[in-house]
């Protein structure tokens, strides 16, 4: 049997979350627009591209909450946002974003949960695995850079870990 790296499952705060990137949620300031029966605030986050976004969504099928594989896009962030229910969303730190055969390192992994209301912008280069469901089947929306990927660097293929983390609740 393969040994097994353990992590909890951590409350999505902006410090917390600080060395894989920034978390977006409902601003405390006034509305910088607003109409009969609703308010916006825009921009909320900013994020940074270098060529034209693509928008994806994510159906998430309730599985073991085991990460194998993780991949980064080195020259971009990536936006995250659950549509209806919460997320687990593992992410490893930015590094050596010039070595296309850099692996995550396992001490640096943790997971976060994010719940609608909230979303998260990724660092250039912090590895992530596909969002988990906190419970039944869900879908969330991503938007990053739309061009073709390169091992290691830009999502995909995804790296195989040095050995499986474990997420617990």
């Amino acid at each position: 049997m393969t040994e097994k790296l353990t992590i909890e499952v951590e409350e999505l705060t902006a410090e917390a979350f600080a060395p894989y990137g920034r978390v977006v949620e409902m601003p405390e300031s006034p509305a910088t627009g607003s109409g009969p029966g609703w308010r916006s605030w825009f921009p909320v986050a900013e994020v940074l591209a270098s060529q034209p976004v693509g928008i994806g969504l994510v159906r998430t099928e309730k599985r073991d909450l085991v990460v194998t594989e993780m991949e980064r896009h080195v020259d971009n962030e990536e936006l995250l946002i659950p549509l209806w229910a919460d997320l687990i969303q593992p992410m490893g730190v930015p590094e050596k974003l010039d070595d296309p055969d850099a692996t995550p390192s396992l001490d640096k992994i943790r997971a976060f949960r994010i719940r609608p209301g909230q979303a998260i912008i990724m660092k250039k280069g912090a590895w992530h695995s596909c969002a988990y469901p906190v419970g039944e089947d869900t879908t969330y929306c991503f938007v990053c850079v739309n061009k073709p990927a390169v091992p290691g660097q830009s999502g995909g293929p995804w790296i195989p870990l040095a050995k499986p983390v474990a997420v617990t609740l």
